[in-house]
């Protein structure tokens, strides 16, 4: 028999459908046991066979108990409980980690997301093994199923899908157990409501990590907007670039509370200064162009709509003949052959460009970049990283730590349309400016390497783990939040440029009423007592307004 007590693995026990299961949240299995062991496992940590036995003595015989022991040697014992040789201080560190879990949904959309921000991402998840438990959310989905050799490869667990074990149990109602013993849910997709059950159902709190991409400036919108429409005070949207925030409340003219930007890192020992002419010998192998070796070079990384750079990029190209305008873009590089002779595009998507990124960026004398939802900061730190310095068109003031490396030129939006009016003469005087200053550029230089050395990917993995626990400290003592499955939040209309205000539809596990959506908006900011005036003038039935608010507030 086992000796007890001794300590478990990192295991949660469970009851769905009527039956008890024990899951192996590092391994990502998933086993079958009766009640008896289940109540075994609650006490086998802290408590001796002998003290087992006597505290279930109530519920089940002394010979019921000591089956149920003896059976928990073997294979079983190598499941649920920590070998012995490890030592008491390597087992108190495992445990003391913070358990993260992510929702498959990012590997759902990776052909959504651009390349640079599925690079972040997979950093990003890498790094945070270092100092947390992560397990990902299994499916079935093919295309989730593709990636998750890759993802074991990095470090990354999986937990079980329940349904392989039990047909009859909802992948979601697996899941949703599973997480239980987590401390935080950090959730990646793009996709606005995709992961907003993961904030109804539990008190787990919620990371909601947003990306500057240019594929996603409307969804990154509404996935604030849907967000904060839940008002939980112990969940955090947060971007991964810092003029996100200031574009929000630009757009949407509201203040957001729960907004936490945690910039991605950078690799400084990958990106790092080259030699500039080296640099331009690589670029003018990518783009076949000889030329570039006798012309300096400004880089472009654009975050902008098609329709709102070109005219932009040709006119400076005539305004600065003998530069060369290295435009990293993988769309404009594809659909628009005709452009001036000295303007270069650059696909990003392909292997080889990406691989040669450090010697793109090193090939240039500085960098232009709009600061905007669509522009990756991760892209301006790479090139910061190798020593480039920045000029911004900034919509918004730029922080302070980047003004120590990064020009900026004011840029303003169209209230009608929402394109960016981008001042080309403005433009032209300061590259002209940093361009008759080798002083303030070598200067500037230093000061991008010296900031870039900042923002590294173990500080972005830290700061969301401190940011966990100072959630953990704030969530619902409340087990299981009441929250309908519609309620009313703003949206953002692209083609309109406008946000409006419409009603939010969940995919939860009950069915609840338009009404009670309404009443839960309302109770954020409103007494019980307002809400229900206002449910008796809609709903003109004062016992069922009363029946809805009680469902709510009880």
């Amino acid at each position: 028999m086992i000796q007890l007590p001794k300590s478990l693995q990192p295991i949660h026990t469970f009851e769905e459908a009527g039956v008890w299961y024990v899951a192996h949240l590092q391994r990502g299995d998933v086993l079958k046991i009766d009640p008896l062991t289940a109540d075994i496992l609650t006490l086998c940590s802290t408590t001796d066979s002998a003290g087992i036995v006597k505290k279930l003595a109530d519920t089940y015989t002394e010979g019921e108990i000591l089956e149920s022991l003896k059976n928990l040697s073997g294979d079983m014992e190598e499941f649920l409980f920590e070998p012995e040789d490890i030592p008491a201080f390597r087992r108190k560190i495992t445990q003391s980690r913070l358990r993260i879990f992510i929702p498959h949904g990012f590997m759902k959309y990776r052909e959504v997301l651009g390349p640079t921000v599925n690079a972040g991402i997979y950093n990003l998840l890498v790094t945070l093994t270092k100092y947390a438990d992560v397990f990902v959310e299994a499916d079935n989905n093919p295309t989730v199923m593709e990636q998750r050799e890759q993802l074991m490869a990095l470090g990354i667990e999986f937990v079980s899908d329940l349904f392989e074990a039990n047909k009859n149990t909802p992948v979601h109602a697996a899941n949703r157990s599973i997480i239980e013993e987590c401390d935080g849910i950090l959730t990646l997709s793009p996709h606005p409501h995709e992961e907003l059950n993961y904030f109804r159902h539990n008190t787990i709190p919620v990371i909601s990590r947003v990306f500057s991409d240019r594929n996603l400036r409307a969804a990154t919108i509404n996935k604030v907007l849907s967000h904060h429409s839940l008002h939980r005070s112990f969940d955090v949207v947060c971007p991964d670039t810092p003029w996100i925030s200031e574009e929000l409340e630009t757009v949407t003219g509201a203040h957001f509370n729960g907004l936490t930007t945690i910039p991605s890192g950078v690799d400084t020992e990958v990106y790092s200064p080259q030699n500039r002419q080296k640099a331009r010998e690589v670029v003018a192998s990518i783009v076949e162009e000889e030329s570039i070796l006798q012309m300096p070079c400004v880089g472009f990384i654009n975050g902008f709509q098609p329709q709102n750079n070109l005219r932009m990029i040709e006119e400076l190209a005539v305004l600065h003949k003998d530069l060369a305008f290295i435009i990293l873009d993988p769309i404009l590089s594809r659909h628009h052959s005709q452009k001036p002779r000295n303007v270069f595009y650059i696909d990003l998507q392909s292997p080889e460009d990406t691989l040669a990124l450090s010697w793109i960026y090193s090939a240039c004398e500085f960098v232009i970049f709009p600061s905007v939802i669509g522009t990756p900061f991760s892209m301006v730190l790479e090139a910061l990283a190798c020593g480039v310095p920045a000029l911004a068109l900034a919509p918004t003031r730029l922080s302070e730590d980047l003004r120590g490396c990064i020009k900026s030129v004011p840029i303003t939006r169209e209230t009608t349309t929402g394109k960016f009016v981008i001042p080309t003469a403005a433009v032209s005087e300061e590259i002209n400016a940093l361009l008759r200053a080798p002083k303030q550029r070598a200067t500037l230089s230093r000061k991008a390497r010296e900031i870039a050395s900042n923002y590294s990917w173990d500080q972005t993995a830290r700061e969301i783990i401190q940011l966990f626990t100072a959630l953990n400290e704030k969530k619902m003592q409340k087990a299981v939040p009441t929250y309908p499955d519609v309620a009313f939040s703003p949206y953002y209309n692209k083609a309109e440029n406008v946000v409006k205000s419409g009603a939010l539809q969940f995919d939860g596990f009950f069915q609840h009423r338009v009404e009670e959506g309404l009443a839960q908006t309302l109770l954020a900011e409103h007494t019980p007592e307002e809400v229900g005036v206002v449910l008796r003038y809609i709903l003109k039935d004062a016992e069922k307004a009363d029946e809805v608010l009680s469902t709510l507030i009880s």
